[in-house]
C-alpha cells in the first residue's frame, strides 16, 4: 500500500526554478524599451541632435545610437514680432490726444492773438469816436479842434467804403451833429468846401480798417463783436 501512494506523487513534476522563468520569460518576448532624451547644452549649437537609448534583454547590455531627427532650422526659436501690450496701445492713443489737443490749443492762441491784434487797433477809436460825439465837449455844429480833426481824417474816413462820395469836393472841416433820420443819435459830419453837410457812420470806418489791415479774421471778429445796425449810412 506505500507503494501505491508514493507512485502518484513521483508523477508530479518539479517547479522550474524562478531565475530561469524570468529569463525565459524575457527572452521569449525579445520586448525593447527606447527613451529618447533631447540633447541639451548651455551654449548654442548648430546642429541639435536626439540621442536614442535602446535596451533590451541581452543581458542588460545597452547601446546609444545618435539620429538627426530635426534639422537646425525646425530647432531654432522662431522669430515672432513682440505684441503691443494693451498698456502700449492705451498710451499711444493717449499721446495722440494730447498732440491733438496742443494742436486745437495752438489754433486757439492764434486766433486769440490776432483778435487782441485787431482789439488793440479799434478799441481806442471807438472809445476816441465816443468821447467826441457823447461827453459834451463838442456842441451840434462845432467844429473839431485840428488834432482831433486830424485823427479822423487819417484813421477813420479812408476805410469808409463810400470814403470819395463822403468827402466830394473836398472837406471844409469835421463836426458834429444829430443825424437827420435818428433826432436822438449824434454823428460826424463832413462840411465839404461847397457848404454841403454830409454825415458818415464811423462803424462803417471801423469795420473797413479790420477788413483791410486783418482780410482772413475780419468777418469771424465782426459777427462776434459787432450788431447789426440798421441807421441810415451805416
Amino acid at each position: 500500500m506505500m507503494n501505491n501512494m508514493q507512485s502518484p506523487m513521483a508523477s508530479i513534476p518539479k517547479p522550474p526554478p524562478i531565475a530561469d522563468l524570468y529569463r525565459h520569460s524575457f527572452s521569449s518576448l525579445h520586448c525593447l524599451v527606447t527613451l529618447s532624451f533631447p540633447f541639451r547644452s548651455t551654449t548654442y549649437l548648430p546642429h541639435h541632435r536626439l540621442c536614442a537609448i535602446q535596451t533590451g534583454a541581452d543581458g542588460g547590455r545597452s547601446r546609444i545610437e545618435r539620429q538627426q531627427v530635426f534639422g537646425p532650422d525646425l530647432l531654432r526659436k522662431p522669430a515672432v514680432s513682440p505684441i503691443k501690450d494693451l498698456s502700449e496701445e492705451e498710451e499711444e492713443e493717449e499721446e495722440n490726444e494730447r498732440k491733438r489737443v496742443y494742436e486745437d490749443d495752438e489754433d486757439e492762441e492764434k486766433w486769440v492773438d490776432w483778435e487782441d491784434k485787431i482789439l488793440e487797433d479799434t478799441v481806442p477809436l471807438v472809445g476816441f469816436v465816443r468821447m467826441l460825439i457823447h461827453s459834451g465837449r463838442y456842441q451840434s455844429g462845432d467844429r473839431l479842434s485840428p488834432e482831433h480833426e486830424k485823427i479822423v481824417i487819417e484813421k477813420l474816413l479812408p476805410f469808409h467804403p463810400e470814403c470819395e462820395k463822403k468827402i466830394g469836393c473836398g472837406i471844409d472841416y469835421i463836426t458834429v451833429g444829430y443825424h437827420p433820420d435818428f433826432e436822438r443819435s449824434r454823428c460826424l459830419f463832413i462840411v465839404q468846401k461847397d457848404g454841403s453837410l454830409v454825415d458818415f457812420s464811423y462803424w462803417k470806418c471801423i469795420k473797413g480798417l479790420i477788413r483791410k489791415n486783418y482780410p482772413l479774421y475780419a468777418d469771424s471778429f465782426i459777427l462776434r463783436h459787432f450788431r447789426q445796425r440798421h441807421k441810415r449810412g451805416l
